[in-house]
């Protein structure tokens, strides 16, 4: 029988390169987006629905159409805000916080018991600003943080029905062209590699909480304490 993964954010970026490593790893995969895949048609074993994840009441009718038990489900969707507190908009702010931390939680409740049902596991798609913040950053690394809580508390809540919880606090990912030298980021399909080993792992081990880190990060000529949001 196939296995059925549901991700969410999955037409671009990281989120693409999990999406395309679980497709090569036999699952059937569900991409939940905001705006649509390119060519979603022509991948086969994927089915997308249109959705931003802050929005419960289409999530509701997203999580209906689903009717399979879901293996894997990946929380990736989220979105970037930056700019001082004092300028930072109420908006901005709130959407950030609706987006990165209350979809996530829409998305678990919604097909929470659809994982349970298969003993399945839920990746939870972290960011080292949760752990080390930054100036600008109080609406992404408030969000990314909150996100490092959920998922612990429905580790601990479910992991004795055999639900293996997981939260990944990445470090720098090349998941978009900036227009200068990336090459030393994680990228993308290595992402979605390490998502199908942790999967695969023995049933009696659990890996939380992880820091996935690029193996040797561009040379910076700062050091100390001003090094740490470059983790």
């Amino acid at each position: 029988m196939k296995k059925i993964a549901i991700i969410t954010g999955c037409n671009r970026g990281a989120g693409e390169g999990i999406r395309n490593e679980l497709l090569k790893d036999g699952y059937f995969v569900y991409g939940i987006n905001r705006t649509a895949t390119l060519e979603a048609e022509k991948i086969s074993n994927y089915k997308e629905f249109i959705c931003d994840i802050s929005d419960a009441e289409k999530l509701k009718e997203v999580s209906n159409e689903i009717k399979e038990n879901v293996d894997l489900l990946v929380l990736n969707a989220g979105i970037r805000k930056f700019g001082n507190i004092s300028e930072l908009s109420f908006e901005d702010f709130s959407y950030s916080i609706d987006v990165n931390l209350k979809g996530p939680f829409y998305v678990v409740s919604l097909f929470l018991e659809k994982v349970k049902k298969c003993k399945g596991s839920i990746v939870f798609i972290g960011s080292h600003a949760g752990r080390y913040p930054f100036g600008m950053g109080a609406a992404y690394c408030s969000s990314k943080r909150g996100i490092e809580a959920l998922a612990e508390c429905l580790m601990e809540e479910t992991r004795r029905e055999g639900v293996k919880v997981i939260h990944l606090s990445l470090g720098a990912i090349k998941n978009r062209e900036h227009g200068y030298e990336e090459e030393w980021k994680i990228k993308p399909e290595e992402l979605g590699n390490a998502i199908v080993m942790l999967t695969k792992m023995p049933n009696n081990l659990l890996f939380s909480d992880i820091n996935l880190r690029p193996q040797s990060p561009k040379e910076l000529e700062i050091q100390g304490i001003e090094l740490m949001q470059y983790k």
